[in-house]
């Protein structure tokens, strides 16, 4: 789930994503010098967010003993940038509510979001395939028993999330499928020390705390490069890069990897993705090490073209990848995207996964990517009465990414001018001939569709998940010199007539990529004849996500990485040492 919509809680996140632990959380247990390992545990956890924090606590809550390893000189990873939000089914606030959320209308759900070429109610799995089956009836299973694994033991304070100001359940992001019978109340979030709910920083801080707590080695600024079996091929341990130096690390039951997907890695964005990502809001020690370390043994690699998409402006994006936060929720009522003809591509407030796959919809008569980049084109009256709400900018069109004209005519022309400029990045992308008039024609009708209330093209405003989130991301401002919107839909209104007019180039970009090895319903790692790598364990955007492309609510990506580190953690705790 991405953060707040405003500029300041973008600095406040991105100052928030990196988190430090004591010295004393270092020490290592013994070590078998015979061997020429330099540590070694039950349990080695790789990465510093969610998905490894809680196979570490979890393998600690089991007896064993663990350390963790974080290739950053800080801890956290991507999760500590976040707003913290877990997505569970059946979790306990929902529960304590009296609400049922029913196992069976759950994998419904889920099914039907993230295969929908395959779901078919009636048929044995749903229509799918036995193993991807098996991951989302395992996601079920454990998701609300490791939020309240790690509650319970005080590792983290969880209540149920609220959307923003709106002070509400967090709706899901697809609630309007007869498949989704709770469509509201499964996002938790973490509380902050003043009892009130906090962000990924504040999660992560209790995290840290937890596993301090219970005496888990962290070990910074190490880097994993390699596994280490035995003759048997199990996994017994891994090496790391320290400052140049090779630290080998034992593992008598299992390795868990929980780092990040490879969304900073231009190589394999150019190998895998099959359109360009042009940034991310993950740190930028997401470059998919675990994709090479888990391919040299044989591990099978799975939805290497996935990510947890989002559209970044294209400007920010050039000038950093790493970028601060995404277009999560483009604000305003008096604004649509176009592509490079001048016309609408996609329901403008779907949710930022869904509606970052535009950017990669391939045409195939003329051999292009017209959705390529777009442009948020809005009226003086959503850039006053937005001002501030990420993209706009406090003033309107004060951003240098931000271009405006007297005319949608004179918009085009200085659309077109800052894309010859951006050329040479682009792969020299332009406009079409005949852009101005068919954005004319597009915002003649859009404005058609704003009075009506439906939008006749890509239904925006139709779902609670458009005008609720709407609501929550992008609220007029108090102060606002324009009335609300007396419109029948609340998230749209017509254009103004008369300029001026604003533009933003927007770009394909994602939270981070989500594949990578594949993982069975028991977290561990598949060979390329589908059979475990014994002592091998995945969770999180390093591997291939078992929800597929969906994006079930606020919170999934975060809910997904923390439920398969636990499952992790428990299959591991069965092994025998070695």
């Amino acid at each position: 789930m991405a953060g707040r919509p405003d500029t300041a809680s973008r600095r406040r996140i991105l100052k928030g994503a990196a988190l430090t632990l004591g010295a004393g959380a270092l020490a290592s247990g013994p070590a078998r010098a015979a061997e020429h390992w330099d540590h070694e545990a039950d349990i080695v956890a790789v990465g510093s967010g969610l998905g490894a924090a809680t196979a570490a606590v979890t393998a600690r809550q089991n007896g064993d003993s663990a350390i963790l390893l974080e290739k950053l000189p800080f801890f956290g990873g991507t999760s500590a940038k976040t707003v913290g939000v877990i997505w569970c089914p059946n979790n306990f606030t929902l529960r304590a509510k009296g609400v049922e959320d029913r196992r069976d209308d759950a994998l419904r759900y889920m099914a039907r979001y993230s295969y929908p070429e395959l779901y078919s109610a009636e048929a044995p799995r749903l229509g799918l395939g036995e193993q991807a089956y098996a991951l989302l009836e395992a996601f079920y299973d454990n998701a609300a028993r490791a939020t309240e694994s790690l509650r319970d033991s005080g590792a983290l304070k969880l209540a149920e999330w609220r959307m923003f100001h709106l002070d509400r359940s967090a709706t899901d992001y697809l609630d309007n499928v007869p498949e989704n019978r709770v469509p509201t109340g499964r996002a938790l979030g973490t509380l902050g020390a003043d009892g009130k709910l906090g962000t990924g920083r504040d999660m992560m801080e209790q995290m840290a705390a937890a596993l301090k707590a219970r005496d888990v080695p962290v070990l910074l600024g190490h880097r994993a490069t390699k596994l280490v079996r035995n003759e048997a091929g199990r996994v017994i341990g891994l090496e790391a890069d320290s400052n140049g130096k090779t630290v080998r690390i034992r593992a008598r039951k299992g390795v868990v990897f929980g780092t990040g997907g490879f969304a900073h890695n231009l190589n394999a964005i150019a190998n895998y993705q099959r359109n360009s990502l042009y940034g991310s809001c993950a740190l930028p020690g997401a470059t998919g090490d675990f994709v090479d370390i888990a391919g040299a043994i044989g591990a099978r690699l799975g939805q290497l073209a996935g990510a947890w998409r989002c559209q970044v402006v294209l400007e920010e994006a050039l000038q950093s990848r790493a970028v601060a936060a995404g277009v999560f929720f483009p604000p305003g009522d008096s604004v649509l995207q176009v592509n490079r003809y001048g016309m609408r591509a996609v329901n403008e407030t779907r949710n930022y996964n869904d509606r970052g796959e535009v950017h990669g919809t391939f045409d195939p008569t003329r051999a292009e990517y017209p959705n390529q980049l777009l442009f948020m084109i809005y009226d003086q009256r959503t850039a006053e009465a937005y001002a501030g709400i990420y993209p706009l900018p406090a003033r309107p069109g004060a951003a240098p990414y931000v271009l405006s004209a007297p005319t949608l005519e004179d918009l085009g022309k200085n659309i077109a001018a800052r894309l010859q400029t951006l050329a040479a990045k682009t792969g020299d992308f332009t406009l079409d001939a005949a852009f101005a008039k068919n954005l004319a024609d597009t915002v003649k009708r859009f404005n058609g569709f704003a009075r009506s209330g439906k939008d006749g093209d890509f239904g925006r405003g139709a779902a609670s998940y458009d005008s609720e989130w709407h609501q929550a991301f992008s609220p007029m401002r108090k102060d606002s010199p324009w009335p609300p919107n007396p419109m029948p839909s609340i998230t749209m209104h017509p254009l103004r007539d008369e300029g001026p007019y604003y533009a933003t180039i927007l770009a394909a970009g994602a939270l981070d990529t989500n594949g990578g090895p594949v993982i069975d319903a028991r977290a561990r790692v598949l060979d390329t004849a589908d059979r475990p790598i014994e002592g091998l364990f995945g969770t999180g955007n390093c591997v291939a996500s078992p929800s597929g492309r969906a994006y079930w609510g606020a919170g999934h990506p975060l809910g997904m990485s923390l439920t398969f580190g636990y499952i992790a953690a428990n299959t591991a705790h069965e092994n025998a040492r070695v």
